[in-house]
């Protein structure tokens, strides 16, 4: 068959950009989209590529990142792209499929589905499944690169530390590195932001530091895969980049691009459901409202029984009467507690069985004759919005046909994959397996009671939305069921969202980082890394910053910075390595200045962020108008030494402050009595690492010493009760 090849974008990239027979076989079979949905997919996917680096026998690496709605088609644009990226020469792909084993189930069979792997296209596309060096796939993907015909290779992995320290595994075996070469892969990173430090964040607020653990074992193995390849692009997909989680981004993954994604014309989002159908929304009252310790419910609330009842009417009429769809679903989210999710599970199965086996009775009986009367009541709400809706006595003969045809799961860990065709409706009771990343087809009817003790974050609201998708077909048989105070969150969430798409959307990254953290208005995460337990423990007294990426960068930064500002001496103590000066700068400077240094190792890169939501947060309560930063030992031109060591596999500077002095002349009350109490205070540590190896001995670098003083711990207590 003669390849048909259509020029998508002009030579912008070192590499142009075309459409060829992968991709032209993809979009053909997206029948669902019309051709200007399909060429916005296009573009997009073409705008994407076009930043990465070249695949043929090019040595670099960049990363992007492509932002899009929750459940708003970012599995077909990375699809799409893979399609787009075999057709310009890649012939790996790799996609981090998210860190829970249902998600990498659920990206595999929708990648094979898709591309058609298991049928017409098994010849272009080869599939690997978490693999390992001891399953010989190494030797399977060196076969595959050496065919004539050059299939995709595409590997599907788990984002977790040993699930990619066993892909690094591979591409370092001499095999695959010597039939790859200098050739490019493709890492497409779903749920980007899981592999950064939004769940981190939280974690052990009671110790004194941020420590490694998973999450940044998870980060190191991508940063060690990435390393194993002479030549890669990474692509993070997220619909949650928000707040110090961008921050994270900019300074640990060093993204170049972004592209914000377009919804197609059928979805249904926050702004649907939130801004223009509010009516959609339905109130749980309060005394339903779900909390496994301060609301314990001890029998079934009715706001769930007129939901379950809802829903069978409405399927009834979507499904059985007007045929618009083959199947709809309904959620059911109470709380993370797997204990919770089996009541609620119990509760619906009795329910149903009981509802059964009562309109199988005879006519008249007064049992069934009740229940009916329950049916109808919901049978309004269920047609409310619906032109011309079939009567009551048509709903009534189909509402037993769905409820024999009801397919229940419990989504917990282990459970297993739902067969969407094989039921009318299908009703899923689960908690945090049903969060992010998960799809539930045909979803109608959404009952969500979770109790929230305190304000939700932002990504967690967001990730919850499994109610957004593609619905205008249906979207008046649609309902949400919440809490007064969720259906606020998702309101003040839905207002933020679309500020934030717009301003990505007219501002580079740098751009709208600095919009950011500038700007007072938009904090999306609130305080969900300002606990009073981590400001105790965290933000509190003297913290030791290890910088030890981005040398040269970092390097220019102080220097400008130094020389654009004019700063007054501090104390004199006699000698250089003990005379320093300072600066006293306004607050939205420092936070400027905190946010152009670069930091890319975990736990002090989330010492950066949490510090820059920490000023924020306090000039916004007026609090702070100012902070100090010092240029320590300023006339040491080569800096102090110190010596850089290894810990826990890990190297640091083993102490960047000097020592306290008390004898005679020499009094010096060491590198932290130099401060003030009245504000935060950076200090700027030229260091000459001493090391036993030459790539670091010697070697120049600037580092940070903070201090957080004490009164500002109370302050922040105070004003965050």
């Amino acid at each position: 068959m003669k390849e048909t090849i259509k020029i998508i974008e002009p030579n912008k990239s070192d590499f142009n950009i075309v459409q060829g027979l992968r991709t032209q076989d993809l979009i053909n079979r997206l029948t669902k989209l019309d051709s200007q949905e399909k060429e916005t997919l296009l573009n997009e996917s073409g705008s994407i590529l076009k930043n990465c680096i070249n695949p043929v026998s090019t040595i670099g690496s960049t990363t992007g990142i492509a932002i899009g709605y929750v459940q708003s088609g970012k599995t077909m644009s990375f699809t799409t792209l893979t399609a787009l990226a075999i057709d310009n020469g890649f012939r790996i792909i790799i996609y981090f499929a998210g860190i829970k084993v249902n998600l990498l189930e659920q990206t595999t069979k929708r990648l094979k589905k898709d591309l058609l792997t298991e049928s017409d296209n098994s010849r272009f596309y080869k599939v690997y499944k978490s693999p390992t060096v001891d399953d010989n796939v190494h030797l399977k993907i060196k076969n595959a690169l050496g065919l004539n015909h050059k299939p995709a290779i595409l590997i599907t992995v788990l984002k977790h530390y040993k699930h990619i320290e066993e892909l690094t595994n591979i591409f370092k075996t001499p095999e695959v590195r010597d039939a790859l070469g200098n050739n490019g892969v493709l890492i497409i990173d779903d749920e980007a932001d899981q592999a950064s430090l939004n769940t981190y964040a939280r974690k052990n607020s009671k110790s004194e530091d941020w420590e490694d653990d998973e999450f940044s074992s998870t980060y190191s193995s991508i940063l060690n895969l990435r390393a194993a390849l002479f030549n890669h692009s990474y692509i993070q997909y997220t619909a949650t980049p928000q707040g110090p989680l961008l921050i994270n981004i900019m300074d640990l993954l060093s993204p170049k691009f972004h592209k914000v994604l377009t919804p197609g014309k059928t979805y249904t989002g926050g702004k649907t459901f939130f801004e223009d159908n509010t009516d959609l929304i339905i109130t749980i009252p309060d005394k339903e409202v779900y909390h496994h310790k301060h609301n314990h419910l001890v029998e079934c609330p009715q706001s769930l029984i007129d939901a379950l009842q809802l829903f069978i009417c409405g399927v009834a009429v979507t499904v059985n009467i007007q045929g618009k769809e083959n199947f709809l679903s309904m959620l059911i989210h109470a709380d993370r507690e797997q204990d919770a999710s089996r009541q609620f599970y119990d509760w619906v199965k009795k329910l149903i069985d009981s509802w059964s086996d009562r309109l199988q009775l005879l006519d008249g009986d007064p049992s069934k004759s009740e229940l009916i009367n329950e049916f109808k009541e919901n049978y309004n709400e269920a047609v409310r919005r619906i032109e011309n809706p079939p009567s009551f006595k048509e709903v009534m003969v189909e509402i037993l046909q769905v409820i024999l045809d009801t397919n229940m799961e419990l989504v917990i860990q282990g459970s297993r994959e739902i067969d969407w065709s094989n039921a009318t409706a299908h009703i899923l009771v689960g908690a945090d397996m049903l969060n992010r990343g998960y799809t539930v087809e045909g979803l109608m009817v959404s009952y969500m009671p979770r109790y929230s003790v305190g304000k939700s974050n932002a990504d967690t609201i967001q990730q919850r939305c499994r109610f957004f998708g593609y619905k205008k077909n249906y979207l008046d048989s649609c309902r949400v069921f919440l809490p007064n105070d969720s259906i606020s969150e998702y309101v003040e969430y839905v207002k933020h969202e679309e500020i934030f798409r717009s301003n990505l959307i007219n501002n580079s990254l740098e751009e709208y980082e600095q919009l950011l953290i500038l700007s007072g208005n938009v904090n999306p995460t609130r305080n969900n890394i300002l606990s009073a337990d981590l400001i105790s423990h965290k933000l509190n007294g003297w913290r030791q910053i290890n910088a030890l990426q981005h040398i040269d960068e970092n390097t220019i930064f102080i220097k400008k910075f130094l020389a654009n500002n004019t700063f007054k001496d501090f104390k004199d103590f006699g000698t250089p390595d003990r005379n320093h000066r300072y600066i006293k700068i306004d607050i939205h400077k420092a936070i400027e200045f905190l946010k152009d240094f670069k930091i890319a190792n975990m736990p002090d890169a989330l010492r950066k962020s949490s510090t820059i939501q920490y000023l924020r947060y306090m000039a916004d309560k007026k609090e702070i108008k100012y902070a100090y930063i010092f240029e320590m030992a300023f006339s040491v031109d080569k800096g102090r030494e110190r010596s850089l060591i290894t810990e826990n596999n890990k190297m640091k500077i083993s102490e960047i402050f000097s020592g306290r002095s008390t004898s005679g002349a020499d009094k010096y009350p060491g590198d932290k009595g130099v401060k003030f109490e009245d504000s935060i205070c950076i200090q700027i540590h030229k260091i000459k690492l001493k090391h036993s190896s030459m790539q670091w001995d010697n070697k120049v670098v600037y580092t940070f010493g903070i201090y957080y003083p004490e009164d500002f711990v109370h302050s922040f207590v105070g004003i965050s009760k």
